[in-house]
């Protein structure tokens, strides 16, 4: 349910339980809005006003101070309507219009001016002082036509190339790709759509320079970023639909560039967190053992890998597997990824003093059974999750290290305790994500001795497979479709916790490890490779 004006102005600390008391009180006598209420009484700004109603409703803000306006938008609403409702119309695609607004919830404004242009209205907040200056002269403000002949030629090949379809061809073929990410990168005289497919990057679409700035304006929009604001990085985040009529959410970054804002959209279907733990790749053997240790009512289980390795997907999977009815399950996530019943998901929101560590001391106070918290990022999360698992929870997160042995020593470094580790911690598991051969086109041939060496693995004795040089329609001519999981589980023994109490260096844990069974994810990875899932290349790659 959406916080009130009030909550919001609390839970982001500009005003008390006891100011808002007062604020409601002029609001009555004064019958003033609440927001004007609050500035009356000294309490906030505008643009601190602003600030906290976009994250109320989801808006974005504009600097009209510094924003070039769309000179169709001009032509469409007139100045007397702009003066009565307090407007100003920025820009407009195809069938939408954006007008800057102090009032998104007037309800009135928006339908007449979408009356007046037959367009649908999407609002964007500024203070009602910069829209006053407009709107008094609104000539000077908004540059005449003979001014703006430099930007006719990018309005017009916007229009003609239908910036809007533009968009949804970016998003429906990415989709069909099966991509995870999304760039939209400006180079000097084109902008280049490349997208992440299976791990690997490679070029979608090329898009006139001319429509560079509305796209990229089409897409803040869509993700409730500052339109107006070019010079910093920024985060939003949209939901979209596909021509076949599937949803995904997609989280949605920009970074200021040479030549333009840069645009990276991470797509998180929701089908993709909702895969079985079964499905992922475990081996029988390493499957047994991980769900044992995360069946445990108590202690530490870490995941850790590289960004995209699929840290949060095997998290995820094995909350699944292991929360029911009986167990309460709340996680603190940056940011949230995908969305699941019966599991309380928290959100990450540093400014508002929602780091992992407040929100895992909160944590132990919600009466939990397991927790999970996105990654241990600092000693005083480590520290908390020590305490959490010495008091009866148990702890899933992640951690960034190259594999599981390497978790002990970037915890020593992190300043944990090493008697403490070795009685909490229940199981590390490093992965790495690799991609599968495609099944309707790989090739088996005899590899020679060097490429057995490059990657030291022994002659497998039959004959294995690597990907068609062309690929085919299946692969979309890569050779290779889908990936599949590798895996490293270390579940310390009493010998290991021993060598973790004396602080041990990683390369004798690892020994030890090996000595007592832990298949290594080199050794994953060869299986594999002789199982025809994928190649030595593949494996060399990624290893």
């Amino acid at each position: 349910m959406n916080q009130t004006l009030g909550q919001v102005l609390v839970s982001e600390n500009y005003l008390s339980p006891d100011q808002i008391n007062e604020v409601l009180k002029y609001k009555d006598e004064n019958r003033a809005r609440f927001g004007d209420a609050c500035i009356k009484l000294g309490f906030i700004d505008e643009d601190q006003l602003m600030d906290v109603l976009g994250q109320q409703l989801h808006l974005p803000r504009v600097d009209l101070e510094n924003f070039e306006v769309d000179s169709n938008a001009l032509d469409m609403v007139d100045k007397e309507l702009a003066k009565n409702y307090n407007i100003v119309p920025l820009y407009a695609f195809e069938d939408e219009i954006t007008v800057a607004t102090a009032e998104p919830l007037n309800v009135n404004a928006l339908d007449a001016v979408n009356r007046i242009t037959g367009l649908k209205v999407q609002p964007a907040l500024a203070t009602i002082t910069q829209i006053s200056h407009c709107v008094e002269d609104y000539s000077a403000f908004f540059k005449n036509k003979e001014s703006l002949n430099d930007e006719e030629p990018q309005l017009e090949a916007a229009e003609e190339e239908h910036i809007v379809a533009i968009a949804d061809q970016i998003m429906n073929d990415s989709m069909e790709l099966g991509t995870s990410d999304i760039h939209i990168e400006h180079l000097e005289k084109q902008v280049v759509v490349r997208v992440r497919v299976d791990g690997i990057m490679q070029e979608l679409i090329k898009v006139s320079k001319a429509n560079a700035r509305a796209l990229v304006s089409r897409f803040k929009v869509m993700s409730g970023i500052d339109i107006a604001e070019s010079r910093k990085p920024q985060d939003g985040r949209f939901e979209f639909k596909s021509n076949d009529g599937k949803k995904v959410d997609l989280r949605v970054s920009t970074y200021p560039s040479a030549y333009g804002e840069k645009i990276v959209m991470r797509i998180l279907d929701p089908s993709k967190g909702n895969i079985p733990l079964e499905k992922l790749g475990f081996s029988r053997s390493t499957f047994k053992q991980w769900s044992k240790a995360c069946n445990e009512t108590t202690g530490i289980v870490l995941v850790t890998g590289p960004t995209g390795s699929g840290k949060s997907t095997t998290l995820y999977a094995t909350l699944t597997m292991i929360a029911d009815i009986e167990k309460h399950v709340i996680t603190i996530e940056d940011p949230i990824e995908y969305k699941f019943d019966g599991i309380v998901q928290g959100q990450l929101n540093e400014q508002a003093g929602m780091t992992f560590a407040s929100a895992l001391r909160a944590m132990l106070r919600q009466d939990p059974d397991i927790i999970m918290v996105g990654e241990m990022r600092d000693r005083e999360t480590i520290d908390l999750a020590v305490r959490a698992a010495l008091t009866g929870h148990l702890v899933l997160s992640t951690l960034h290290t190259n594999d599981a042995a390497a978790t002990y020593s970037r915890l020593f470094d992190m300043g944990s305790d090493p008697f403490l580790l070795s009685t909490t911690v229940r199981a590390i598991l490093a992965q790495r994500l690799i991609r599968r051969l495609c099944e309707k086109c790989k090739e088996p041939y005899d590899a020679s001795e060097g490429e057995l060496e490059s990657v030291g693995m022994d002659n497998p004795g039959k004959v294995i497979f690597r990907p068609h040089p062309r690929g085919c329609i299946s692969c979309s001519g890569r050779g290779y479709k889908g990936r599949a999981g590798l895996y490293e589980l270390l579940v310390p023994t009493p010998e290991i916790n021993e060598m973790v109490k004396d602080s041990k260096p990683d390369v004798d844990i690892r020994k030890m490890a090996y000595d007592q069974g832990m298949s290594s994810l080199q050794n994953e990875g060869f299986q594999y490779v002789k199982n025809g899932v994928t190649s030595i290349e593949e494996v060399k790659r990624v290893l």
